[in-house]
Protein backbone atom coordinates (compact mmCIF):
# COMPACT_ATOMS: atom_id res chain seq x y z
CA UNK A 1 0.00 0.00 0.00
CA UNK A 2 1.68 3.71 -1.02
CA UNK A 3 2.29 6.00 1.56
CA UNK A 4 -0.35 8.25 2.40
CA UNK A 5 -0.14 11.60 4.44
CA UNK A 6 -2.45 13.96 6.27
CA UNK A 7 -0.73 17.03 8.37
CA UNK A 8 -2.27 20.34 9.27
CA UNK A 9 0.17 23.23 9.22
CA UNK A 10 -0.74 26.10 11.87
CA UNK A 11 -0.63 29.42 10.36
CA UNK A 12 0.86 31.80 12.88
CA UNK A 13 1.42 35.50 13.61
CA UNK A 14 4.15 36.37 10.56
CA UNK A 15 3.00 33.91 7.98
CA UNK A 16 4.88 35.04 5.14
CA UNK A 17 2.17 34.07 2.35
CA UNK A 18 3.90 35.62 -0.30
CA UNK A 19 7.01 33.18 -0.28
CA UNK A 20 3.78 30.23 0.34
CA UNK A 21 2.13 31.53 -3.21
CA UNK A 22 6.32 31.39 -4.71
CA UNK A 23 6.39 28.07 -3.91
CA UNK A 24 3.01 26.80 -4.70
CA UNK A 25 3.71 27.86 -8.22
CA UNK A 26 5.19 24.64 -8.53
CA UNK A 27 1.90 23.00 -8.09
CA UNK A 28 -1.53 23.27 -9.88
CA UNK A 29 -3.59 25.86 -8.21
CA UNK A 30 -7.85 25.06 -8.32
CA UNK A 31 -10.75 26.64 -7.62
CA UNK A 32 -12.06 25.86 -4.17
CA UNK A 33 -15.04 24.09 -3.17
CA UNK A 34 -15.82 23.55 0.46
CA UNK A 35 -16.58 26.18 2.63
CA UNK A 36 -13.86 28.27 4.13
CA UNK A 37 -11.30 27.32 1.91
CA UNK A 38 -9.13 30.28 0.97
CA UNK A 39 -6.80 28.42 -1.93
CA UNK A 40 -6.19 24.88 -3.21
CA UNK A 41 -3.02 23.34 -5.00
CA UNK A 42 -2.86 19.79 -6.87
CA UNK A 43 0.53 18.05 -7.25
CA UNK A 44 1.09 14.73 -8.17
CA UNK A 45 -1.33 12.88 -6.01
CA UNK A 46 -0.98 15.85 -2.91
CA UNK A 47 -3.80 18.59 -2.29
CA UNK A 48 -2.79 21.26 -0.38
CA UNK A 49 -5.64 23.60 1.38
CA UNK A 50 -5.56 26.73 2.92
CA UNK A 51 -7.70 28.35 5.44
CA UNK A 52 -7.93 31.49 7.25
CA UNK A 53 -5.41 29.61 10.02
CA UNK A 54 -4.26 26.39 8.71
CA UNK A 55 -2.83 24.76 5.63
CA UNK A 56 -4.00 21.01 4.83
CA UNK A 57 -1.76 18.70 3.43
CA UNK A 58 -3.53 15.29 2.61
CA UNK A 59 -2.75 12.62 -0.28
CA UNK A 60 -0.24 10.18 -1.25
CA UNK A 61 3.29 10.45 -0.73
CA UNK A 62 6.24 9.28 -3.31
CA UNK A 63 9.90 10.78 -3.47
CA UNK A 64 8.79 13.98 -5.21
CA UNK A 65 5.93 14.80 -3.23
CA UNK A 66 8.25 13.91 0.10
CA UNK A 67 10.35 16.95 -1.13
CA UNK A 68 7.50 19.28 -1.83
CA UNK A 69 6.13 18.53 1.54
CA UNK A 70 9.70 19.25 3.36
CA UNK A 71 9.78 22.48 1.68
CA UNK A 72 7.20 23.88 3.09
CA UNK A 73 8.52 23.82 6.51
CA UNK A 74 10.93 26.86 4.96
CA UNK A 75 7.94 29.03 5.26
CA UNK A 76 8.07 31.73 8.12
CA UNK A 77 5.05 31.35 10.21
CA UNK A 78 3.74 27.82 9.36
CA UNK A 79 3.89 25.30 12.01
CA UNK A 80 3.31 22.16 13.70
CA UNK A 81 1.62 20.98 16.56
CA UNK A 82 2.80 18.04 18.92
CA UNK A 83 0.70 15.70 16.93
CA UNK A 84 1.39 16.71 13.45
CA UNK A 85 5.05 17.25 13.75
CA UNK A 86 4.92 13.30 15.17
CA UNK A 87 2.99 12.49 11.82
CA UNK A 88 5.60 14.99 10.10
CA UNK A 89 8.79 12.71 11.46
CA UNK A 90 7.15 9.86 10.73
CA UNK A 91 7.61 10.53 7.27
CA UNK A 92 11.10 12.14 7.13
CA UNK A 93 12.80 9.92 9.46
CA UNK A 94 16.84 11.09 10.22
CA UNK A 95 19.31 9.21 7.52
CA UNK A 96 22.63 8.81 8.76
CA UNK A 97 24.20 10.08 5.93
CA UNK A 98 21.69 12.85 5.46
CA UNK A 99 22.79 16.91 5.28
CA UNK A 100 22.04 18.50 8.87
CA UNK A 101 20.74 22.29 8.80
CA UNK A 102 22.34 24.22 11.09
CA UNK A 103 19.50 26.71 11.91
CA UNK A 104 16.54 24.06 12.53
CA UNK A 105 18.04 20.76 12.94
CA UNK A 106 16.17 19.22 9.95
CA UNK A 107 17.75 16.49 7.70
CA UNK A 108 17.75 16.82 3.71
CA UNK A 109 19.15 15.05 0.81
CA UNK A 110 19.94 18.27 -1.67
CA UNK A 111 20.92 21.77 -1.31
CA UNK A 112 20.22 24.34 -3.91
CA UNK A 113 22.87 26.85 -5.29
CA UNK A 114 21.63 30.35 -6.31
CA UNK A 115 22.68 33.62 -7.51
CA UNK A 116 21.59 36.84 -5.01
CA UNK A 117 22.50 39.96 -6.42
CA UNK A 118 26.27 39.94 -6.52
CA UNK A 119 26.66 36.88 -4.29
CA UNK A 120 26.09 32.74 -4.66
CA UNK A 121 24.04 31.61 -1.40
CA UNK A 122 22.97 28.29 -1.34
CA UNK A 123 19.89 26.89 0.65
CA UNK A 124 18.57 23.63 2.00
CA UNK A 125 15.56 21.82 0.84
CA UNK A 126 14.07 23.95 4.19
CA UNK A 127 14.43 27.00 2.49
CA UNK A 128 17.18 28.00 5.73
CA UNK A 129 20.77 28.99 3.83
CA UNK A 130 23.61 26.44 4.16
CA UNK A 131 27.25 28.50 4.69
CA UNK A 132 29.21 24.98 3.34
CA UNK A 133 31.34 24.90 6.09
CA UNK A 134 31.50 21.95 8.51
CA UNK A 135 29.38 19.71 9.92
CA UNK A 136 27.34 19.73 6.95
CA UNK A 137 26.96 15.88 6.82
CA UNK A 138 26.18 13.82 9.66
CA UNK A 139 28.83 11.22 8.99
CA UNK A 140 32.10 13.37 7.24
CA UNK A 141 32.72 16.21 5.00
CA UNK A 142 33.48 14.86 1.93
CA UNK A 143 32.37 16.16 -1.71
CA UNK A 144 32.59 14.70 -5.03
CA UNK A 145 31.96 17.17 -8.19
CA UNK A 146 30.85 15.94 -11.49
CA UNK A 147 32.11 16.80 -14.81
CA UNK A 148 31.01 19.86 -15.55
CA UNK A 149 31.56 21.53 -12.07
CA UNK A 150 35.72 20.98 -12.91
CA UNK A 151 35.26 21.33 -16.89
CA UNK A 152 33.71 25.33 -15.85
CA UNK A 153 35.90 25.55 -12.48
CA UNK A 154 33.29 26.49 -10.49
CA UNK A 155 34.36 24.16 -8.24
CA UNK A 156 37.43 26.15 -7.30
CA UNK A 157 35.91 29.17 -7.78
CA UNK A 158 33.14 28.40 -5.11
CA UNK A 159 36.02 27.56 -2.64
CA UNK A 160 38.00 31.15 -3.53
CA UNK A 161 34.35 32.82 -2.30
CA UNK A 162 34.33 30.97 1.33
CA UNK A 163 32.61 27.58 0.52
CA UNK A 164 33.90 23.97 1.11
CA UNK A 165 36.57 25.29 3.11
CA UNK A 166 37.72 22.34 5.27
CA UNK A 167 35.86 19.27 3.24
CA UNK A 168 37.69 16.87 1.40
CA UNK A 169 37.24 16.52 -2.50
CA UNK A 170 37.18 13.68 -3.69
CA UNK A 171 39.35 13.42 -7.14
CA UNK A 172 40.04 9.93 -8.73
CA UNK A 173 43.39 9.22 -10.48
CA UNK A 174 41.42 8.00 -13.41
CA UNK A 175 39.25 10.98 -13.65
CA UNK A 176 41.01 12.30 -17.02
CA UNK A 177 39.88 8.90 -18.49
CA UNK A 178 36.77 9.53 -17.41
CA UNK A 179 36.66 13.04 -18.81
CA UNK A 180 37.79 11.73 -22.41
CA UNK A 181 35.62 9.11 -22.67
CA UNK A 182 32.34 10.98 -21.80
CA UNK A 183 33.60 14.58 -22.57
CA UNK A 184 35.87 14.22 -25.62
CA UNK A 185 40.09 15.21 -25.11
CA UNK A 186 39.53 18.74 -25.36
CA UNK A 187 38.16 19.63 -22.27
CA UNK A 188 41.53 17.70 -20.46
CA UNK A 189 42.79 21.29 -20.75
CA UNK A 190 40.02 22.32 -18.34
CA UNK A 191 39.79 19.62 -16.08
CA UNK A 192 44.11 19.44 -15.70
CA UNK A 193 44.20 23.39 -14.86
CA UNK A 194 40.77 23.32 -12.65
CA UNK A 195 42.53 20.32 -10.50
CA UNK A 196 46.21 22.16 -10.17
CA UNK A 197 43.89 24.93 -8.53
CA UNK A 198 42.64 22.45 -6.66
CA UNK A 199 45.91 21.39 -5.32
CA UNK A 200 46.47 24.84 -4.90
CA UNK A 201 43.87 25.54 -2.39
CA UNK A 202 44.93 22.20 -0.78
CA UNK A 203 48.49 23.27 -0.18
CA UNK A 204 46.54 26.64 1.11
CA UNK A 205 45.35 24.42 3.74
CA UNK A 206 41.60 25.57 2.59
CA UNK A 207 40.64 21.49 1.60
CA UNK A 208 41.68 18.10 1.38
CA UNK A 209 42.12 15.99 -1.65
CA UNK A 210 41.35 12.48 -2.05
CA UNK A 211 42.68 10.46 -5.21
CA UNK A 212 41.28 7.16 -3.85
CA UNK A 213 44.84 5.66 -4.64
CA UNK A 214 44.25 4.09 -1.37
CA UNK A 215 41.06 2.27 -2.65
CA UNK A 216 41.90 -1.63 -2.05
CA UNK A 217 40.62 -2.26 -5.71
CA UNK A 218 41.56 -1.00 -8.89
CA UNK A 219 38.83 0.37 -11.01
CA UNK A 220 38.94 -0.38 -14.65
CA UNK A 221 37.33 2.51 -16.36
CA UNK A 222 37.05 0.78 -19.72
CA UNK A 223 34.07 -0.61 -18.39
CA UNK A 224 32.33 2.63 -18.05
CA UNK A 225 29.38 3.15 -20.20
CA UNK A 226 27.50 5.61 -18.39
CA UNK A 227 28.57 8.77 -16.71
CA UNK A 228 25.99 9.28 -14.29
CA UNK A 229 26.69 5.70 -13.42
CA UNK A 230 30.09 6.41 -12.82
CA UNK A 231 29.94 9.32 -11.05
CA UNK A 232 27.07 8.70 -8.60
CA UNK A 233 28.37 4.90 -8.24
CA UNK A 234 31.90 6.85 -6.69
CA UNK A 235 29.38 9.05 -4.89
CA UNK A 236 28.18 6.17 -3.14
CA UNK A 237 31.30 4.38 -2.69
CA UNK A 238 33.05 7.02 -0.85
CA UNK A 239 29.92 8.39 1.10
CA UNK A 240 30.30 11.84 -0.50
CA UNK A 241 27.74 14.70 -0.92
CA UNK A 242 27.62 14.68 -4.61
CA UNK A 243 28.09 18.05 -6.28
CA UNK A 244 26.42 18.70 -9.66
CA UNK A 245 25.14 20.92 -12.58
CA UNK A 246 22.62 18.14 -13.80
CA UNK A 247 19.16 18.61 -12.94
CA UNK A 248 18.76 15.34 -13.53
CA UNK A 249 21.58 13.35 -11.86
CA UNK A 250 20.89 15.64 -8.98
CA UNK A 251 17.27 13.71 -9.18
CA UNK A 252 18.48 10.29 -9.63
CA UNK A 253 21.04 10.79 -6.21
CA UNK A 254 18.18 12.23 -4.16
CA UNK A 255 15.90 8.97 -5.69
CA UNK A 256 18.82 7.19 -4.20
CA UNK A 257 19.13 8.97 -1.11
CA UNK A 258 22.51 10.42 -1.73
CA UNK A 259 23.09 13.75 -0.49
CA UNK A 260 23.50 16.25 -2.92
CA UNK A 261 24.38 19.75 -4.15
CA UNK A 262 22.83 21.04 -7.26
CA UNK A 263 24.03 24.09 -9.24
CA UNK A 264 22.46 25.79 -12.40
CA UNK A 265 25.00 25.47 -15.17
CA UNK A 266 23.48 28.88 -16.26
CA UNK A 267 25.09 30.22 -13.27
CA UNK A 268 28.53 29.38 -14.08
CA UNK A 269 29.22 32.69 -16.15
CA UNK A 270 27.81 34.43 -12.97
CA UNK A 271 29.56 32.73 -10.45
CA UNK A 272 32.95 33.72 -12.59
CA UNK A 273 32.28 37.20 -12.30
CA UNK A 274 31.11 37.46 -8.74
CA UNK A 275 34.78 35.44 -7.71
CA UNK A 276 36.61 37.78 -10.13
CA UNK A 277 34.97 40.98 -8.27
CA UNK A 278 35.19 39.64 -4.86
CA UNK A 279 39.11 38.41 -5.44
Amino acid sequence: MSESVNIVFEISTGFDESTLLAYMQKAKEEKPKGDYELRVWRIDGLTIKQYERKLVVQGGLNDFTKGFLQGLRGVKGLTLDGKNTIAFVRVFPSKHNAILCQECGGTFLAIQGEIEGLDVVFKNECCHRNNLRPPIFMLNNRILPDLNMLISKSLSRLIHLGYFIGFEVVVPEFLLDVVDQFKGSGNKTAVSAELDDLRALERSGKIRMNSLSALPMQIDTSGFKDEDKVILGLAHLTNSVLITSDKIMKERAVAQERPTVYINPDDFGKIKMIQETRT
